[in-house]
């Protein structure tokens, strides 16, 4: 769709060369006759844009158009795209020559479709994509320069609302979806991977094929060798360039490390950050002795701990020893302590429970005589009947 390439720009004049169609550098395309068995390709890599636009010009359309006869009656024709976008009205102008063949149109999206790239897209009796391709859509642009009045700019605005309206209809008669939910979808910049290209309508089929992506920095992708500029996007997904998750996203080569030589090393001054570490794999891999290291204090503390717990318990306190091992895991001094508790329960228990005793059998009713003492080797009668009841208690 309109970008910095896709404006009414002025027309120029072709300059003169051995090339009868025009000069070199209107041509973003490439014919690939056919050989054998396997048909002809079209190949649309890179940016759709010339030095003339397609909306006046009419030496670059007579080429490619002229180079597509070339191709003769066949049955097929493979289109292959990797294609950031650029020029809407060149984009409209292959649609239409491409619909208007009568040859199949195989279109194959090798990594990216975006902006007017999709619009080619759509000329696809068949369409099919990468798994880990990327299509985009969004609204329409214009690239304006020199001087201009208000009731212009309402000229250009309203230029821009036929042009979307062209492209939401092309998109709605492959999609077959609403226009209104078209309008939304390019209004939001819509970016999908080639599964949910297919899955919203846009493509309809995946290519079990890898394209070997790569980003050099935030505005320049490189897809399949292609560098795209993205830098005129707003809303490129982070999903897109680097998920771990997603075995269909692109790798961001500027997030990885660069191994150089010792003495090629900066040395890092105090107080400087470093580069955050966020993961135990990524501390394993910078630090692998530090961190043998401390895992191996931490067993030892470990073991230190439950051998303590196991001497204190002794057998006679399995319940509080398992609780203080594994389930609320305390030291040995913390778990002494709940002993100590545990037996002062126990003997306030006792206790109670021998007074209770005593006073059932009756033992609180035998009065003694004040003063009489026992005789050599007896004993009185209350001390009698306590050692009769708990013979084992001294």
């Amino acid at each position: 769709m309109p970008t910095a390439d896709q404006n009414k720009q002025q027309p120029q004049q072709s300059k003169a060369s051995g090339n009868p169609f025009g000069v070199t550098e209107n041509k973003f395309w490439n014919f690939i006759p056919a050989t054998g068995e396997k048909p002809p390709e079209l190949l649309l890599y890179g940016a759709i844009s010339s030095q003339q636009s397609w909306w006046e010009d009419r030496v670059t359309p007579q080429q490619f158009n002229q180079e597509l006869a070339a191709l003769g009656e066949v049955p097929e024709i493979i289109v292959r795209i990797n294609s950031g976008g650029g020029d809407v009205f060149a984009a409209n102008a292959i649609f239409t020559r491409l619909k208007d063949c009568s040859a199949k149109i195989t279109v194959k999206i090798d990594g990216w479709a975006a902006s007017a790239a999709t619009i080619i897209a759509m000329a696809g009796d068949s369409i099919k994509i990468a798994r880990n391709g990327v299509f985009m859509i969004h609204d329409p642009a214009m690239t304006v320069w020199d001087t201009f009045r208000a009731e212009d700019f309402l000229k250009m605005a309203d230029e821009l609302k036929v042009i979307k309206q062209s492209i939401v209809n092309t998109y709605a008669m492959k999609t077959g979806r609403q226009t209104e939910d078209i309008e939304q979808l390019m209004s939001n910049e819509t970016w999908w991977t080639g599964e949910s290209a297919v899955e919203n309508g846009f493509c309809d089929e995946l290519m079990f094929e890898e394209s070997s992506t790569v980003v050099e920095n935030s505005s320049k992708i490189v897809v399949n060798s292609v560098p795209i500029d993205v830098s005129m996007f707003q809303t490129v997904p982070k999903q897109l360039l680097n998920s771990p998750h997603n075995p269909g996203s692109l790798i961001n080569s500027a997030t990885k490390p660069i191994n150089k030589p010792k003495e090629e090393k900066e040395e890092t001054k105090m107080g400087e950050p470093q580069n955050s570490i966020t993961t135990v794999d990524a501390l394993k891999a910078a630090y692998p002795d530090l961190v043998a290291t401390i895992q191996k204090e931490a067993t030892d503390a470990e073991r230190a701990r439950i051998k303590g717990i196991k001497d204190l318990a002794g057998g006679n306190y399995d319940a509080i020893a398992t609780d203080a091992m594994f389930e609320h895991p305390i030291t040995a001094e913390q778990m002494a302590v709940k002993i100590v508790a545990e037996q002062n329960k126990q003997g306030g228990t006792y206790i109670a429970d021998r007074a209770a005793d005593a006073s059932a059998s009756g033992a609180n009713g035998v009065a003694g005589t004040a003063g009489e003492a026992a005789s050599d080797g007896e004993k009185n009668v209350f001390d009698a009947a306590i050692d009769k009841l708990f013979p084992d208690v001294e």
